[in-house]
């Protein structure tokens, strides 16, 4: 009998790194291990390190850096999203800046008739903080005029918008020719179309 005791004293004490549930809290350890390892950081533009000598990279100093892939300064004439001179606005266009245009420029975004109006909308490619719009309606015989202001939204500017009631163009023959003249100073611009 002596022989089974010890055969089952055996079974009851075998080392730890044969147990079962050893082997899951290393499968656990593991995964967590190569979850930090390789998760990505939720913002990488506030992951930084600051260094008060940068030139000493070579030393055990570290030097700033962002935690981001492939993010390097870039010339400011070769990129599409430049800061522009007052360091906060973003330029929102590719290629020449619209602004530094002698003319102004733009397009009429809406050019329809709403029940018994019919509405004109502008959009101006420049930012400008005053000015003025003038609508011209046109059929060849008849001709209307209206008058709103230049209003700035974000880097760009709009007419306050033109709301004609249908009774002003009675006698109009449709299609109708539509003419925006543009002031703001010294700069003028002209946006033609026609209604639907």
């Amino acid at each position: 009998m002596p022989q089974n005791k010890q055969q089952t004293s055996l079974r009851r004490h075998r080392p730890f790194y044969k147990q079962p549930l050893f082997f899951f809290v290393i499968i656990i350890v593991v995964a967590a291990l190569l979850y930090l390892a390789f998760r990505q950081p939720m913002n990488p533009s506030t992951d930084t390190v600051t260094n008060s000598n940068p030139d000493k990279r070579s030393s055990g100093e570290t030097q700033e850096t962002t935690q981001s892939s492939n993010m390097t300064e870039a010339d400011p004439s070769t990129t599409d999203s430049v800061i522009s001179s007052d360091g906060k606005t973003p330029e929102k266009y590719e290629g020449t800046d619209p602004n530094t245009y002698e003319s102004l420029t733009g397009s009429i975004t809406t050019a329809r008739f709403d029940g018994d109006k019919l509405l004109v909308r502008v959009a101006v490619d420049q930012f400008l903080s005053n000015g003025t719009c003038k609508l011209t309606l046109s059929d060849g015989a008849h001709q209307l005029e209206k008058t709103a202001n230049l209003v700035p939204i974000a880097s760009t500017s709009t007419c306050e918008g033109f709301d004609v009631q249908s009774s002003e163009l009675d006698g109009f023959a449709r299609p109708i020719s539509i003419n925006i003249s543009l002031t703001s100073g010294e700069r003028t611009g002209s946006i033609t179309g026609s209604t639907e």
